[in-house]
């Protein structure tokens, strides 16, 4: 931080040295206030991002000509034009002609900077100072002289530092910040130098990053003055922040295939956003320590004034979700609502199932213990809700040695938000969370009954920032891209498909067939419930394939009547082969072929049972006599 503070300050010198060594080389102090316009720093913004903040614009004016001492130092209006709609959160009401007040404010001679003043108590040795009046006139201010130095001042008859900080207005919805009634006071004296710096600009990116070029989109602003006294601004147009895609998501899945009629209790899958450009992901503010405990949580997520007003130094980098934050006419300006949060879209999920992820990312890194450890890079932990203030989730618990948060899930959806904690901002990071799931085999979705398969369609997640639908939290977003649907856990049904290769009714012969559960056992296998639907290909194969009706555990099912196309005469019976598709674990089958009446020849033989990816082909050990493997 220290050292980060000190490289700003170091280029705040530089360029006053610049200017003032332009100043003394030329005329020294001309008539005309001269004024040029740059971005201290061009950030790289998130293209799915709605609250983006933009770089700061300084402008520093040169020379002019004195106004008298004690009179009203002419004010003017200030317009900041961007090629984005501007999206800084808004004061309570509309005050003044360019819209509504805002949080955009503008710093003159870089107060509270700790930089070296060129009048003692004055400019950035002055205190933060906000004119109370938001829109409309501005605040009057006077022209006094310190050691022949011109300096604004709250008194006629004295040099008394006064406002220096003001708020900007903008219609909603528009892409123009206005700051008004600021006062002009040219410098004059050689090598000293008028500066008005913009921040706390926040833009909707969204439209910059459709149009990327190269893997970037440009964010321009042009200056403009107007009002009782106005500017010369070279330069008026200054790039102020570059777009790009910030963030890619993937899934990594376990490849178990999970019977919904056995219990199941563990990880399930990995999720991981991958950011993409170092600086996308962000905490709530700036960290003010590296001591641990709640100091150090608060500094991230909490609302301390101490944390706040750490982040008030005209000029810092701070790197978080946050800019320059100052209280500002009842507005807290620039402090945002929260880090950057990711979140987690379920869909599909087994009833019964309980769901869980990991509290802190998986890739915390080693020597965390908890979020309130000294700070470690990479480090998010569960949040509850999208766009509400940062809370801890109600209750925790652990699985597979991982402290884990059971999720609300409802028509088979749920919903899981991770906020930022820290960050590091030079290198890219992936922040991966683990995915669990629990159920019990008896919960009755998750037990075929009748002849459907439990769950309908894959389970599912979507991965994207957070939140996506609030209309006035910062940070907010879109979607972004790459963020479809992708497969979570493969849970397939509890099922047994059986093959009689060969069943027959004609020229004198029947096959009677029989269905047996036997799910129930001495060894310990879930039961599970179901009815087996039968599927006849070959000659004369029935139009109705019948259904053996529901079979329970422990149950056979032997029915010539459902289980044959008797013979009529002739050839006009069926031979061919029937596939049973049974909606239970543990089904076996026997078909017995006879001549009718089984009085001169008859035969058995058991059902094969085929492995079609989904049926369980044999308890434990090597397959059976029974399993098709082929």
């Amino acid at each position: 931080m220290n050292f980060r503070r000190w490289i700003t300050a170091l280029a705040v010198l530089t360029l006053f040295a610049g200017l003032a060594a332009a100043q003394t080389s030329g005329t020294g102090g001309g008539a005309v206030m001269t004024c040029s316009t740059v971005a201290q720093v061009t950030p790289t913004i998130r293209s799915e991002g709605i609250t983006e903040l933009v770089g700061d614009i300084v402008i520093t004016c040169a020379g002019g000509t004195a106004v008298p001492t004690g009179t009203a130092i002419p004010a003017g209006n200030i317009v900041v034009s961007l090629t984005a709609p501007v999206t800084s959160r808004l004061g309570s009401a509309a005050t003044g002609a360019e819209g509504t007040p805002s949080e955009a404010i503008l710093l003159v001679d870089e107060p509270n900077s700790g930089l070296t003043p060129v009048v003692a108590g004055f400019g950035p040795a002055a205190p933060l100072s906000v004119c109370p009046l938001a829109g409309g006139t501005g605040c009057v201010e006077y022209a006094q002289v310190v050691g022949g130095v011109p300096v604004a001042s709250g008194s006629t008859t004295s040099a008394v530092a006064t406002y220096n900080v003001f708020q900007g207005n903008y219609i909603p919805g528009g892409s123009t910040v206005s700051f008004q009634g600021v006062p002009f006071l040219p410098p004059i004296v050689a090598g000293t130098v008028r500066v008005y710096r913009i921040t706390n600009i926040r833009v909707d990116a969204r439209n910059a990053g459709a149009s990327l070029v190269g893997g970037f989109g440009v964010i321009q602003a042009q200056i403009s003055t107007n009002g009782q006294s106005t500017l010369a601004v070279s330069q008026p147009v200054v790039t102020i922040a570059y777009v790009a895609t910030s963030l890619t998501t993937s899934v990594t899945a376990a490849s178990t295939k999970y019977q919904q009629c056995n219990a199941s209790n563990g990880a399930v899958a990995t999720l991981n956003f991958i950011e993409q450009f170092p600086s996308a992901f962000k905490t709530r503010v700036a960290p003010i320590g590296t001591a641990a405990g709640t100091g150090f949580y608060s500094s991230y997520v909490g609302t301390t004034s101490a944390a706040w007003y750490m982040q008030n130094t005209p000029g810092q980098l701070y790197n978080s979700e946050s800019g320059f934050i100052l209280p500002v006419n009842g507005l807290q300006a620039g402090l945002a609502d929260f880090g950057t949060r990711f979140k987690a879209v379920f869909a599909n999920l087994p009833t019964g199932a309980t769901i869980y992820v990991s509290q802190l990312n998986t890739n915390a890194g080693t020597g965390v213990s908890g979020y309130y450890n000294a700070p470690q890079p990479s480090i998010a932990t569960y949040t509850t809700g999208e766009s509400s203030g940062f809370a801890n989730p109600s209750s925790t618990t652990t699985v597979a040695s991982t402290t884990v948060v059971p999720l609300s899930v409802s028509s088979g959806a749920a919903t899981a938000v991770w906020e930022v904690i820290n960050t590091n901002t030079s290198q890219n990071e992936t922040y991966s969370f683990g995915v669990y799931i629990a159920y019990n085999a008896g919960a009755p979705s998750l037990t075929a009954t009748a002849t459907t398969p439990p769950a309908s369609g894959a389970p599912q997640v979507t991965l994207t920032y957070a939140p996506i639908t609030s209309t006035t939290s910062i940070p907010r977003f879109i979607a972004g891209p790459g963020t479809a649907p992708a497969g979570l856990i493969n849970v397939i049904a509890c099922q047994t498909l059986l093959l009689f290769p060969y069943v027959t009714s004609t020229s004198g012969f029947d096959t009677g067939l029989a269905i047996s559960n036997t799910s129930m056992d001495p060894i310990g296998t879930t039961t599970s419930t179901g009815a087996c639907t039968l599927n006849w290909y070959g000659t004369n194969a029935p139009t109705t394939p019948p259904s053996t009706g529901t079979i329970a555990p422990g149950t056979l099912w032997a029915n010539a009547a459902s289980f044959y196309v008797p013979y009529t005469g002739g050839n006009t019976g069926f031979t061919g082969y029937v596939f049973a598709t049974c909606f239970f674990q543990n089904a076996h089958g026997f078909a017995f072929v006879s001549d009718f009446g089984a009085r001169n020849l008859a035969m058995g033989y058991l059902a094969l049972i085929v492995n079609n990816g989904v049926s369980l082909t044999n308890r434990n050990g090597p397959p059976s006599g029974e399993a098709l493997n082929n």
